[in-house]
């Protein structure tokens, strides 16, 4: 069997990564959409937040976990859309992954305004993201995150500026452009 198709929606903290890409995975006819978010939560005990210099081996670990989680979907015959914080600096770890078990990989990144990605991820409080772990609300990381994804390179023609779109106007786009490329 083919393997099927993964798309991937990244972005900052606070960016709609979640919403939009549950919207997105519904509109296939057989689909799972894998939060990133979950697989650190699964460290009992060494965690390092993952905003800091010193995450990159365990990142890189993690990283590589969702990647060969979302390809043995895809090879088993579900549509992925993988929704999390996969900024180009880690962006090959995972598609090498993906790419190897047969998958094609759409990349998007969600950026609204900065303002509006702070707003959005500090009224999360009181809020479990995962179960178990409470949502990212300190300013400090959700700004740095946010400043990491200003500037995506070679990837800028990806970056969706959902400042003043819904949710469900963002899935269509991102379907739109998976569809054409079909």
């Amino acid at each position: 069997m083919p393997s099927q198709p993964v798309v991937i929606v990244a972005g900052p903290p606070g960016a709609g990564k979640t919403t939009v890409a549950k919207l997105v995975a519904d509109r296939f006819d057989k689909a799972v959409c894998v939060e990133a978010d979950w697989f650190w939560a699964t460290i009992v005990r060494g965690f390092v937040p993952p905003w800091k210099p010193e995450a990159d081996a365990q990142n890189r670990v993690v990283l590589g976990a969702v990647a060969s989680a979302s390809a043995a979907m895809a090879v088993g015959g579900y549509a992925v859309v993988l929704d999390g914080v996969f900024g180009p600096w880690y962006l090959d770890i995972v598609t090498d992954r993906l790419e190897a078990a047969g998958a094609t990989v759409d990349y998007f990144v969600l950026r609204p305004a900065r303002g509006v990605a702070l707003a959005r991820a500090t009224a999360r409080q009181g809020e479990e993201r995962v179960p178990g772990r409470p949502a990212l609300t300190d300013e400090r990381p959700i700004l740095h995150m946010w400043d990491q994804f200003s500037d995506v390179g070679a990837h800028q023609s990806r970056v969706i500026d959902n400042t003043n779109l819904s949710p469900q106007a963002v899935a269509e786009m991102i379907w739109r452009a998976v569809s054409d490329q079909r």
